[in-house]
């Protein structure tokens, strides 16, 4: 019994579903035996199980299981892709924050201050607009430059406690180096707080950016994103419920274990 709590369960069912992700994001159609740009209007609304298509077809006849998979790929792509700016972004500023009280430390401090200070999904909605240039790379830079306060808050909370602490004051009495110092010392303290914070905030992205894409100022026109599948769907949710549900319930389960992936982070680092 005490071999079988060891094991870890949870870590073990979040890595294969990492692993199924990235063989979606690498063959989506080729798994889904049909290209997800293929129309056939003979075949339009189709249900599932109907001529191949497991999930049925759209208003064009198009495979909804390909789009599907396809929108996996572009969703987790940029989901990630934005965490990573924001995770770099908002842990420099939150480590030159925390430093000390020079006048960088401040000048961090009052931009983050004034980033939080605007909904971070309203300004990336007026900065995608103002663009006016719907893409990957626009709406990832967007996403990343309007949340990396999420990352700084914490960063800068925790590591003014490390800073104080006696291993971290006696190597910078030695004359350590800034950099040097922070990846010894500080960054490892902060690995438990980022990691469980990174999962959340790539759960967050996917919400974000499949809402901008169901407002149509996200994914280019007629991409297969999620976003975009139950934006089109709208107006067929009592006719084709499958064009709803299948999107819908795709990014609930994609949340669901990244929240629940979150959370046993948190309590292993309790």
């Amino acid at each position: 019994m005490s071999a079988l709590k060891r094991v870890p369960v949870l870590g073990i069912l979040m890595a294969f579903a990492g692993l199924v992700c990235l063989v979606i994001m690498v063959f989506g159609d080729a798994l889904s035996g049909h290209d997800h740009r293929a129309m056939n209007l003979d075949l339009r609304l189709a249900p599932p199980l109907t001529g191949g298509h497991l999930l049925g077809t759209d208003e064009l006849g198009r495979d909804v299981l390909a789009r599907l998979l396809t929108g996996l790929r572009w969703s987790v792509a940029t989901a990630l892709s934005a965490t990573f700016i924001a995770f770099v972004i908002g842990t420099t500023f939150g480590l030159v924050a925390a430093r000390g009280q020079s006048a960088l430390g401040g000048v961090m401090r009052l931009l983050t201050t004034f980033t939080q200070a605007f909904p971070p999904f309203v300004l990336a909605v007026t900065v995608i607009a103002v663009m006016g240039d719907a893409g990957f790379f626009s709406i990832v830079l967007t996403l990343g430059l309007v949340t990396w306060p999420v990352f700084s808050r914490v960063v800068y909370a925790e590591a003014r406690s490390l800073f104080e602490r006696e291993h971290v004051l006696a190597a910078e009495m030695t004359g350590m180096p800034a950099i040097r110092l922070f990846v010894r010392h500080v960054l490892p303290g902060l690995i438990p707080s980022l990691s469980v914070l990174v999962v959340f905030h790539f759960a967050d992205m996917i919400v974000a950016e499949s809402a901008l894409s169901f407002l149509g100022i996200g994914a280019p026109l007629g991409a297969a994103t999620w976003g975009a599948m139950l934006s089109e769907s709208r107006g067929y949710m009592l006719s084709a419920p499958w064009l709803t549900l299948s999107p819908a319930l795709a990014m609930v389960a994609i949340i669901v274990c990244a929240h629940a992936l979150g959370q046993h982070l948190r309590n292993a680092n309790r």
